[in-house]
């Protein structure tokens, strides 16, 4: 079945990038969807999948994990719904909410560690400075470049 062989190769990647969809952004207390879309089309990029089918595989997964926490769960009703509320800049406070953001949130850790931990560095992101994080993924360094020109200096 290859919708559970999605499914599962969702649960690995999120659990290889350290993504829990349990917690903000991706789940809201009330158990509601808010997994960026940004995400969804990498995940769909990545493992070469629909985004409609991503979209969905990651929201069940999203459901699966709140429910064994025990937690309320209201699964999104696919991609129409998912989260097409982007991310207003106005929540982008930090270098992991910009990550999450652009669906990136595993660099967290290795911008940190290159001296990248502030917004305010961010808009001068190169692929220079990325390799020296130790991001070495074309794709996601491009989605990271474009995304650093889309940060106003002055919303930060």
């Amino acid at each position: 079945n290859r919708g559970l062989d999605l499914e599962m190769l969702i649960e690995n990647k999120l659990q290889s990038e350290d993504i829990d969809l349990t917690e903000e952004p991706y789940s809201d207390k009330h158990g509601r969807c808010g997994i960026p879309e940004p995400l969804v089309q990498r995940y769909a990029e990545d493992l070469d999948q629909p985004e409609k089918d991503v979209a969905t595989n990651l929201d069940q997964v999203r459901v699966k994990q709140l429910r064994k926490q025990h937690r309320m769960a209201i699964p999104s009703g696919g991609l129409t719904e998912i989260c097409r509320k982007p991310i207003s800049p106005g929540n982008i406070s930090s270098i992991t909410d910009w990550l999450v953001s652009v669906g990136l949130p595993m660099y967290s850790v290795s911008l940190r560690a290159a001296g990248i931990n502030d917004l305010s560095k961010v808009p001068s992101l190169s692929q220079t400075s990325l390799h020296e994080a130790g991001i070495t993924e074309e794709r996601h360094i491009s989605k990271l470049l474009a995304a650093a020109r889309l940060l106003n200096p002055e919303t930060i």
